[in-house]
């Protein structure tokens, strides 16, 4: 399900542009949270991405919870939008995923654990 390239030409090749991104927030620890969404650059080689017509939604909505949405309302992640879990989020998720153990969950697993070197990620949907 969560797919890693080398290179965004490796991206096309494998399917277009049909992706949610999963991307490190680079914004310095302690930003405040109405200039989070300030740093994101779409098709950043260290995400992951998991292709558009996949299940993320119904098979990790309970596992990521509840994250920023731009318009600073809390939420599940919008598949069609850009929502933000700060650092603090990490530690729970990774809880829930190593408990339920949903396809992909190594992948996503070992993204988390380097997210935790950022101030959180984002989701960008498709």
């Amino acid at each position: 399900m969560f797919l890693k390239f080398e290179s965004q030409d490796e991206r096309r090749e494998y399917g277009g542009s049909c992706f949610v991104e999963f991307q490190f927030c680079m914004m310095p620890e302690g930003t405040q949270q109405n200039r989070i969404f300030h740093s994101i650059d779409h098709w950043r080689d260290d995400s992951l991405y998991v292709h558009g017509d996949s299940p993320l939604f119904s098979t990790y909505k309970e596992i990521l919870g509840t994250g920023i949405h731009p318009n600073m309302t809390e939420g599940y992640f919008d598949y069609y939008g850009v929502t933000y879990y700060a650092p603090d989020k990490i530690e729970p998720i990774i809880g829930r995923l190593l408990s339920a153990k949903p396809e992909g969950y190594d992948v996503l697993n070992k993204w988390l654990e380097e997210a935790k070197q950022y101030n959180g990620f984002y989701i960008l949907g498709i």
